[in-house]
């Protein structure tokens, strides 16, 4: 019986050895097909479907390298990446110059574009505005996930800050209108919105009514009335 047991020893060590290797060729094929640069995917024909499935929300910049403006929004979505790393957000980019059939197929047409594909639906992406920094790309992920609930704030945090402000003065946020407003807030995410509740802030603009106005300190205009 003692013969037999350094050959079975033998035996279970090279079946674990040859179970790492297969695993290490699979890591190392899987990086092949799914390469990245700080954390955010490089897509081509090959990988793109592999990638959509893959991952529940993918942020995609279509960009071409060598004009100003498609490297400037580059740096702003590289800078997204660094904040988005670890969250249900993946980033990828696609060259546009190397890859026009699949730019064609998905039907972009215009760069820099910036889309979000969600739950692997390829047909009807949400087309993120161009981007003047990385926070613009964080508020517009940021907006697109909450409500306008998530704009309410006290009027006395305006007051102090110099920003341009479209502030909806909402007493229910149950209305189409206000939908209206929130989905403004999406599509301009470079612009500070906000949403005021409080009776006694009413008050103050002599609101007696839902009402949206812009504000920097002080009263600039009035855009509607309800």
């Amino acid at each position: 019986m003692k013969k037999l047991v350094f050959p079975l020893l033998g035996a279970m060590v090279l079946s674990l050895f040859v179970s790492a290797a297969a695993d290490t060729q699979s890591d190392t094929q899987e990086d092949k097909t799914f390469p990245e640069n700080e954390g955010i995917l490089q897509l081509h024909k090959g990988n793109f479907k592999m990638v959509l499935r893959k991952h529940k929300q993918l942020l995609v910049h279509f960009y071409t390298p060598l004009t100003s403006e498609g490297q400037r929004v580059a740096a702003a979505f590289e800078a997204a990446g660094a904040e988005l790393q670890g969250s249900e957000v993946k980033l990828a980019v696609i060259d546009v110059t190397k890859e026009k059939e699949l730019a064609k197929k998905l039907n972009v047409s215009s760069q820099p574009t910036i889309r979000l594909y969600l739950a692997g639906d390829i047909n009807s992406p949400a087309s993120c505005p161009v981007p003047q920094s990385s926070a613009s790309i964080l508020i517009w992920l940021q907006r697109r996930a909450g409500s306008p609930a998530d704009l309410i704030i006290d009027l006395s945090q305006l007051e102090a800050s110099d920003d341009l402000t479209v502030v909806g003065f909402f007493k229910e946020l149950n209305h189409d209108y206000v939908q209206v407003f929130y989905a403004t807030a999406i599509d301009l995410p470079d612009v500070r919105f906000a949403v005021i509740q409080n009776d006694e802030d009413f008050g103050k603009y002599s609101a007696t009514q839902d009402i949206v106005l812009l504000l920097k300190k002080v009263l600039i205009g009035q855009i509607i009335h309800h």
